[in-house]
């Protein structure tokens, strides 16, 4: 399970994603890492959840083709075509919901400005008006993991008389992706798997990417230091202080 809070503001996007990864249903901590890829040359940032081998071998490819052929040429000729291979990729074979990908988009584009889309590989019982394998156009701010009070965000603070975008932004990023760590859940993927209980999810640290007109960057602004591979997350376990960080490593 990951989260990620993606928003639109002025002329860039930015996404954050947290680096929880897992292997299992029961909740532990099998990996911290990046889980947000990005064109070398092109402002294109993706990132996935669900099955972490194919989510990641699909950002990869699609960001490679990005570089190759632009922004415009990639949604409106290679997209399609691609998706429409996935789709017969899957069919021919047995339906598994542990091999399903959610995929989101966030890219510049010299004739559309800023976009959010995304897509995914298989249908969900809580969004009936979802089609795998379709484009979906999401909204400027759009956000996707263990369910959260949406009036917290809509009531979160404005930004102070002197205070950058860029500041503003960061904060309220890891303070939404700290709002799902705190949600215990079942993934809407797992619902319905054997042995899939609740757990917390989000976790490792917060990426910000963003993307604007320049290209895509990545930057770790972020991290929960009492998260440990091997270990379910604890949102409420308080990181060791100096103190007890020595005395562990004199034991």
């Amino acid at each position: 399970m990951s989260a990620y809070f993606a928003i639109r503001a002025g002329d860039a996007s930015f996404l954050f994603t947290d680096g929880a990864g897992y292997t299992t249903t029961d909740g532990i901590a099998r990996v911290f890492a990046r889980k947000v890829s990005v064109a070398k040359t092109e402002p294109f940032a993706i990132t996935s959840q669900g099955n972490a081998e194919l989510g990641e071998k699909i950002r990869n490819f699609l960001s490679a083709q990005v570089d190759k052929i632009g922004v415009d040429d990639f949604l409106d000729l290679f997209l399609p075509v691609f998706l429409a291979g996935l789709r017969d990729s899957y069919a021919d074979v047995p339906r598994d919901r542990s091999n399903d990908v959610v995929v989101m988009m966030a890219v510049w584009s010299e004739t559309r400005g800023i976009l959010h889309l995304g897509f995914q590989t298989g249908a969900e019982p809580d969004r009936p008006d979802t089609v795998p394998f379709e484009i979906q156009v999401l909204g400027a701010t759009t956000l996707r993991g263990p369910a959260l009070d949406l009036m917290k965000l809509a009531a979160y603070r404005r930004p102070r008389f002197g205070e950058g975008q860029a500041s503003f932004v960061k904060e309220l990023g890891v303070t939404v992706l700290s709002w799902m760590r705190e949600v215990v859940s079942v993934p809407t993927m797992l619902q319905g798997v054997a042995g899939a209980t609740p757990h917390y999810w989000v976790g490792g640290f917060v990426d910000m990417t963003t993307v604007d007109a320049s290209g895509a960057r990545v930057e770790r602004i972020h991290t929960w230091h009492q998260d440990k591979v091997g270990e379910p997350i604890d949102p409420f376990r308080q990181p060791l202080n100096r103190a007890q960080r020595r005395a562990l490593r004199a034991a």
